[in-house]
């Protein structure tokens, strides 16, 4: 029986491959794979460049330096050597404030120095602080990290200098987010389900309840795994909290306030059905579906939103967190 009144008793080809999820990026000349972080637009290598073919010399430790004749044709394909906008606007976002230090210290990491090959000893110069390669610069100039006082500053260096390299790939928001912009669909890398999603005012919603960790039917509607693939599984209030992929979060009231504000725009029939697990009992599948938010304003309560297909209205009310209510997972683009 599918419908109810009250209560019953009764889840293109690229040289260079991004990948998101861990935010590394492999270069497909060697199958290195290079750690990165998003900054603004772009995602930064965590790592230094070590292709080597283009390497002009190593240390005692194996790090790789580059002469700046090489800098530009060393990065990966899809991939640049970042200029000096981008290095001034990745400092201004990473290297302030009261963590300055250790953020430049971590981004750093163990390299140290530049070499003059014009030097027939190869001693290394400047062993406080990191320098690394500038794009379309006069002379030989580069960022230097000061990891004793966490200062950043472009410098000019000998004109047989070599240092290190650290490229920059411009960023996907939608890979980032698992969602193939084509499709507009969302692949949680966790279990492979994939969910229909749509952009509203620069957030992207699921638009379809999350099934993630689906282990009984006891979870579903009916306490029937045939409704867990129709509408989703049921989670109590701390479980839908930790529910959402990695980059998407459970929407607090606030958004859910914004995304039904414009009710002509809504699927009435995606959104008004389902229903909810009620302790012993279950909600009427057929006309309404009931979400958590984020949000809590009383104790051992959530917020939460249902949504009347038939009617279409929408009752905005705060549940046990022992309820199972369904899941949608929202992430903003940037």
């Amino acid at each position: 029986m599918l419908s109810f009144v009250g209560r019953l008793a009764v889840a293109l080809i690229v040289v260079t491959e991004v990948s998101y999820a861990d935010f590394s990026i492999r270069d497909s000349r060697d199958g290195k794979i290079y750690k990165s972080m998003p900054s603004g637009n772009l995602n930064w290598f965590t790592d230094n460049l070590s292709f080597q073919k283009s390497v002009s010399f190593r240390d005692g430790a194996k790090n790789a330096y580059y002469r700046q004749a090489d800098w530009s044709a060393s990065c990966p394909a899809g991939t640049h050597v970042p200029d000096v906008v981008e290095w001034t606007a990745f400092a201004k976002d990473r290297f302030t404030g009261p963590r300055k230090l250790s953020n430049v210290k971590s981004f750093a990491g163990k390299t140290r120095g530049f070499y003059d090959l014009a030097d027939p000893k190869h001693k290394i110069q400047g062993k406080d602080a990191a320098y690394f390669a500038l794009k379309d610069t006069n002379g030989v100039r580069a960022m230097m990290l000061d990891v004793k006082r966490g200062n950043s500053k472009v410098v000019n260096l000998p004109p047989q200098a070599v240092v290190t390299v650290r490229c920059v790939s411009e960023r996907d928001l939608y890979a980032e987010k698992f969602v193939d912009r084509k499709e507009m669909k969302m692949t949680d890398p966790r279990d492979n389900q994939k969910y229909k999603v749509e952009l509203r005012d620069d957030k992207l919603w699921m638009l379809a309840n999350l099934k993630y960790s689906l282990s009984s039917a006891k979870q579903c509607l009916l306490e029937d795994s045939v409704y867990c693939k129709k509408f989703g599984r049921f989670y109590t209030y701390n479980e839908a909290k930790k529910a959402c992929p990695a980059g998407w979060h459970l929407p607090d009231d606030g958004e859910w306030r914004d995304f039904q504000k414009d009710r002509a725009k809504l699927n009435w029939d995606n959104l008004g059905r389902g229903g909810c697990k009620d302790w012993d009992g279950f909600c009427n599948s057929e006309v309404t579906g009931h979400y958590w938010s984020s949000t809590s304003i009383m104790k051992n309560t959530g917020r939460s939103w249902e949504f009347r297909r038939q009617a279409k209205s929408i009752d905005r009310t705060d549940q046990n967190v022992q309820k199972g209510l369904y899941v949608r997972c929202v992430t903003e683009l940037n």
